[in-house]
């Protein structure tokens, strides 16, 4: 007696490829949901990180500068509010604010004072204004061989722009304002930044400087807080952090 055996061929079913083709899209969809939020976080981080660099790297070059302060009297630290409209120009006396405001104002030495700021551009009136100055000093003997010794002489235009950190360096005088002697600019000296644009990385610096902090026994400035905000380009903030820079 012969016995045929035979083997059964099965296939796949349309249902079935449908539902593995369901389930496909399903691991999908829960893959890209996972993974969306997970790259915005990684982005958000890696910008805050980023700015949070560029916002230490101005506190610590604004510390530096304040360190160097020669604290006199009550007026050697104030600070000047002249809004949006500032340009780098001599601040008078009337700008005194004791409060609050995007200027700091500080005695260099006898001779000089400075500024902090960030919302204006070195322009092209405040370089010939510079070298104006340096150009008379050198012709009068006065600073003989030292013409075109500024450091704004070597600014890059996109290092003049406004939104970074500029130190202003001007003549100073002393002016009484209610009651107390300030040393307000009056003449211009310099103009410098503590690092070139491309530190920024594509972000933009805001400085806001209040609460000046004084001496209880000599009433001299020991302090003043500043907030930093770092913005994008769309001026947005990406990171805030405020700062306490001592005289």
């Amino acid at each position: 007696m012969r016995i045929i055996t035979g083997k059964t061929k099965k296939g796949i079913t349309l249902v079935e490829l449908i539902a593995a083709m369901a389930l496909t899209m399903f691991f999908a969809v829960a893959c890209i949901m996972l993974i969306v939020p997970v790259s915005m976080i990684y982005t958000h981080t890696l910008h805050e990180n980023r700015a949070q660099l560029v916002a230490d790297s101005v506190v610590d070059a604004m510390r530096a500068e304040c360190s160097k302060a020669i604290i006199t009297g009550t007026g050697d630290v104030w600070i000047a509010d002249p809004g949006d409209s500032y340009d780098g120009t001599v601040i008078t006396p009337s700008a005194v604010k004791e409060n609050k405001g995007g200027v700091l104002v500080f005695r260099r030495n006898s001779i000089y004072c400075e500024t902090i700021a960030s919302n204006y551009i070195v322009s092209d009136y405040l370089y010939n204004a510079v070298k104006a100055k340096d150009e008379s000093f050198s012709e009068s003997g006065e600073l003989s061989g030292t013409n075109f010794s500024r450091s704004v002489y070597t600014m890059d235009s996109a290092d003049r722009e406004a939104d970074q950190v500029h130190f202003g360096y001007y003549y100073s005088n002393a002016e009484t304002v209610n009651e107390f002697t300030y040393a307000y600019p009056m003449d211009y000296y310099d103009f410098t930044n503590p690092f070139t644009h491309v530190i920024y990385l594509d972000y933009k610096v805001d400085l806001y400087f209040h609460d000046i902090g004084y001496n209880e026994t000599t009433l001299k400035p020991a302090y003043v807080i500043c907030d930093v905000t770092v913005l994008d380009q769309n001026d947005e903030p990406v990171y805030t952090r405020n700062a306490v820079l001592c005289f």
